[in-house]
């Protein structure tokens, strides 16, 4: 491991882990939310990393996108959401969900403080470390693209030394028609195959996924890609740090066996059930109805 690489591991782990010592609530689950189903794309990452950890993931897909919803509004909502979660006993609770971190963490963090939450952002610290050819590409939704706390994490992890360009392309529609489950539909392709033309003219050698349900069409962007293009996403740094902090804070659940998972979301279909059991992995899911 390269030293740059340790940094981006380490920093964020120095001050999450300064929090309280978390030992009496460490039989508490985690709290996992997302507009949709892309959060269980780091749910999986989450339970691999954590396999003794009992989970509650909420998916509030009756609003999703996300993306083409304001701040305050995103800001009000996962206030209603943590509320939720904090009633339910949540040791931590996870942000699966890009544009609502960028919308809402500081603001939850502020409303929440004795509360251990992790919040997803682009990777693009990893990518700077990973890229030959100076210039990355970020795939995220447009509201992401065009947050403040987007804008902020450019300013400070590209710096100018690091003579390193940016290509942050909006994927309009993406997410939704993934959400929709036409994740192969050949409208889909085509909005992917929009989208990395760019990438393609720019000489990208890194693609970060800035939405988590981009790494379930993981496949069609490795299709339309050059073989040495890497594709990175923030799942596996996510469950890593969540477990980093955890173990700092004496917060690992200590039973040996498998956590359970509990999942709701706030829009069912008849297929819900099957198309969520897919996507995890999972044999046995059944999705409750969240009403808030």
């Amino acid at each position: 491991m390269t030293q740059t690489q340790a940094d981006i591991r380490a920093t964020p782990i120095l001050r999450a882990a300064q929090g309280p010592i978390l030992t009496s609530v460490a039989r508490a689950p985690i709290g996992v939310f997302d507009s949709g189903v892309g959060g269980l794309s780091v749910w999986k990452h989450l339970r691999a990393t954590l396999p003794h950890e009992d989970f509650i993931y909420v998916a509030d897909n009756i609003n999703s996108p996300y993306g083409d919803k304001s701040e305050s509004w995103i800001q009000a909502r996962m206030v209603q959401m943590f509320d939720w979660f904090v009633a339910q006993g949540c040791k931590a609770i996870v942000i699966a969900c890009n544009t609502a971190t960028a919308a809402a963490a500081t603001h939850l963090r502020g409303m929440y403080p004795d509360v251990f939450i992790v919040g997803l952002e682009p990777a693009i610290k990893p990518a700077l470390a990973l890229t030959k050819h100076k210039t990355i590409a970020v795939l995220a939704t447009a509201g992401t693209v065009s947050s403040a706390k987007y804008a902020a994490l450019l300013q400070r992890t590209v710096l100018p030394e690091l003579n390193v360009n940016v290509l942050s392309i909006p994927c309009v529609g993406l997410a939704e028609r993934i959400d929709a489950g036409e994740a192969d539909n050949p409208d889909t392709l085509g909005l992917i195959a929009n989208y990395l033309e760019a990438v393609k003219k720019a000489n990208v050698d890194v693609v970060v996924l800035g939405c988590t349900h981009y790494p379930f069409v993981v496949q069609h962007f490795r299709a339309l890609l050059n073989e040495h293009v890497k594709i990175i996403d923030s799942g596996a740094p996510v469950a890593r740090y969540t477990k980093d902090v955890l173990s700092a804070r004496e917060g690992l659940n200590p039973k040996n066996e498998k956590g359970s998972s509990q999942w709701y979301a706030s829009y069912i279909t008849p297929d819900t059930n099957a198309r969520w059991a897919m996507l995890t992995g999972e044999q046995d899911v059944h999705v409750q109805k969240i009403t808030l």
